[in-house]
C-alpha cells in the first residue's frame, strides 16, 4: 500500500488498497494514515451500498443522518444527485462546513463514494482545523479555549431554509419549528490523537455561547476565513469508483458547483461520533 500526499497540510491518495474484505494489516495502515492526513482518497473501489454500511460499521459504527432521505433498502446511505438538466447550479455540500455539528454527537467520519462524475469540476475542498489552530497566537488560543459556540441546523434545514429548493433530485426535509442549539467547545480535543482543533464552521456555528450574534460574527468571520486559507487546504479531484473518507472531527469541506450541464452522483454515509471535548492547555 502506497500513500501519496495531496497537499502539505492534509489529504492523501491511498494506492494499492481494496476496502472490501481488507485484512487487519491493511486496516491498521489505513487508520495510521487517517490520523496523519485526515482525508484519504481510495481509487478504483467497487462498492455497493451494503459495502458502505459495512465500512461504516468497521470504522466506528453508522452515524445518524437527519433531514436527508437515503436509499430505500439502505436508509443510512444517502444519494447525492445532481442531474445535468437541473436549473439551479447549487450543489449539495457547497459552502464550507463540518458535517452535522448541530448534533450532540456529530459524525466522526464521512465516507463519500463516486458513482458518476462530470468530465471536469465537481471537486471537493478540505481544510485542516488542527493546522488552523496551531497558526493562532498563544493569546488567541488561550482566549478561544475558554469559549463554547452554539450550533444549529436552522440555516440549512430550518422552517425557512431554502436548501431543498436548489436540489431537484434529492429529498430533504425541513424542520416545522425553529430547531434548537447545541453547545460545543470552540477548541476541540481529538478523541484519538489528542490534538486541538479550531472547531467552528460558517454553516452551522451561529454564535459564541453567552454572546450576541453581533458580538460573535466578526470573530467567527475572521476564524473561518483563516481556516480556508490555501495553506490549510487540499483539493480532491473525483473519478468514478473513488471513495473519500475524511475526519469530521478536525476538518471543514466544501463541494464545488462548477459543472453545470453535467451529471454527478455520490453515495454518502457517516460514522458515529462522540460528544466533543474541550482541549485543556497544559
Amino acid at each position: 500500500m502506497e500513500i501519496i500526499p495531496i497537499a502539505k497540510s492534509l489529504g492523501a491518495e491511498v494506492i494499492g488498497a481494496q476496502l472490501v474484505n481488507m485484512d487487519v494489516k491493511t486496516y491498521s495502515s489505513i487508520e495510521k494514515a487517517f490520523s496523519r492526513y485526515l482525508v484519504l482518497c481510495f481509487r478504483d473501489q467497487q462498492l455497493g451500498p451494503c459495502d458502505l454500511v459495512n465500512l461504516a460499521r468497521k470504522f466506528g459504527g453508522v452515524g445518524e443522518t437527519p433531514y436527508l432521505s437515503g436509499l430505500e433498502d439502505y436508509p443510512d446511505v444517502v444519494p447525492i444527485v445532481k442531474e445535468a438538466n437541473e436549473k439551479s447550479q447549487h450543489t449539495f455540500g457547497s459552502g464550507w462546513h463540518t458535517d452535522f455539528t448541530f448534533q450532540k454527537k456529530p459524525p466522526a467520519r464521512t465516507l463519500l463514494y463516486a458513482l458518476d462524475v462530470p468530465p471536469k469540476g465537481g471537486d471537493t475542498l478540505f481544510a485542516n482545523l488542527q493546522d488552523a489552530y496551531e497558526s493562532l497566537s498563544t493569546g488567541m488560543q488561550e482566549s478561544l479555549s475558554r469559549l463554547r459556540a452554539l450550533h444549529s441546523s436552522i440555516r440549512s434545514y430550518g422552517p425557512n431554509a431554502s436548501l431543498k429548493n436548489h436540489l431537484e433530485n434529492m429529498t430533504i426535509t425541513n424542520e416545522k419549528e425553529e430547531p434548537g442549539f447545541e453547545s460545543h467547545p470552540v477548541i476541540r480535543k481529538h478523541p484519538v490523537t489528542g490534538k486541538p482543533s479550531l472547531w467552528i464552521n460558517p454553516t452551522y456555528t451561529i454564535r459564541f455561547d453567552g454572546m450576541t450574534d453581533e458580538e460573535s460574527q466578526p470573530l467567527l468571520d475572521y476564524l473561518n476565513d483563516l481556516i480556508t486559507e490555501a495553506r490549510f487546504t487540499c483539493r480532491v479531484n473525483w473519478k468514478r469508483n473513488s471513495l473519500v473518507m475524511w475526519d469530521n472531527r478536525c476538518t471543514q469541506h466544501s463541494a464545488s458547483s462548477d459543472y453545470a450541464g453535467h451529471r454527478r452522483e455520490m453515495w454518502r454515509i457517516t460514522t458515529a461520533g462522540d460528544t466533543p471535548a474541550n482541549f485543556e492547555q497544559v
